[in-house]
């Protein structure tokens, strides 16, 4: 089983920046030092853009998404680098399933009609299987 939450364009804009920032933060670990400093400033940049974006969105495209936290203000929110990085490749939209138990007793027993029918059908199934066939060659 699972929930499905309606999402807007936001919501999806929010997910590739916060893929954006995934993949500058993996180049970041073997890049040279001159490089390092360029991927710093874009992964500076990206975390104020999906930071905006991530305020702009409702509490249910919130609850969708991974790898963000809260903010030291209320109402402001950042990405969680350490998240982030820690699962490259997990999805960034949030996916929780759970199965669903039934309890036996809950069930409805069937019918003898039910019965009735469903070895009448056995009948008529085997009857027809077991009609002689024809070598046609």
């Amino acid at each position: 089983m699972y929930d499905e939450v309606s999402t807007g364009p936001l919501y999806d804009k929010a997910v590739q920046l916060l893929s954006t920032y995934r993949s500058v933060a993996a180049r970041m670990s073997n890049a040279r030092s001159s490089t390092q400093g360029k991927l710093d400033r874009r992964l500076e940049q990206l975390s104020e853009r999906i930071a905006e974006t991530l305020g702009e969105l409702t509490d249910n495209e919130l609850t969708a998404l991974d790898c963000w936290k809260d903010g030291v203000l209320p109402g402001i929110y950042e990405v969680d680098h350490t998240a982030i990085v820690e699962k490259p490749y997990v999805s960034i939209r949030k996916i929780m399933r759970w199965t669903e138990e039934h309890d036996l007793a809950d069930m409805v027993p069937e019918g003898i009609d039910d019965v009735d029918k469903i070895a009448e059908r056995s009948r008529q199934l085997n009857k027809f299987l077991s009609l002689p066939t024809d070598d046609y060659l």
